[in-house]
């Protein structure tokens, strides 16, 4: 057999591998359209029905999934790195856990980083008021409302959002954010 061949198929397994210790049940890389956002919550809810997730936690799930792969969508910069678009989820005994990154220009990081520390630090009742405030107060065409699907995400999940940025180049960096759905 070819040595790059075993090269490639034990890089397979290792990915295979990665993917059980972290218990990945869905990993996409690539760029994203409506399709197939359609096609990861269709996966997504085939793969909750095998392990009979109850209806309240799936709504969750599916919530912050959608909040996660609008932003994606609405918010990834075009670019020719566009295909560094990642979704994945995971299932641990205590928790989904939702990744999701995307592209974005750089002079963007210090807004964000900033939301993301005052969602971290808000009360819930706190974040339902800011929610309300950035409905009333900021335009939400193109790529503003930067925020109400964090605070959205934060209010589904209870819990703080991890993120960070990695530069790519001078102009963009690689978003992440992981979230953790209790269950």
């Amino acid at each position: 057999m070819d040595a790059l061949l075993i090269n490639d198929l034990k890089y397979v397994n290792q990915v295979r591998a990665q993917m059980n210790e972290n218990r990945l049940m869905l990993c996409y890389i690539g760029s994203m359209s409506q399709d197939i956002v359609i096609a990861l919550l269709n996966l997504t809810e085939s793969k909750l029905n095998q392990v009979n997730s109850d209806s309240t936690i799936k709504t969750r799930v599916f919530s912050v999934m959608v909040e996660c792969l609008q932003n994606i969508t609405q918010h990834s910069e075009k670019s020719e790195h566009i295909k560094s678009n990642i979704f994945m989820i995971g299932y641990a005994d205590h928790a989904y856990t939702i990744y999701s990154g995307n592209v974005i220009k750089s002079d963007r990081i210090d807004d964000l980083k900033n939301r993301m520390v005052k969602i971290n630090t808000m009360s819930e009742d706190d974040m339902k008021e800011f929610y309300k405030y950035l409905i009333k107060n900021e335009s939400l065409s193109e790529k503003s409302g930067f925020g109400l699907g964090l605070i959205q995400i934060a209010r589904k999940t209870g819990n703080p959002l991890d993120y960070d940025f990695e530069q790519i180049d001078n102009d963009h960096s690689f978003f992440s954010l992981k979230t953790l759905v209790d269950h």
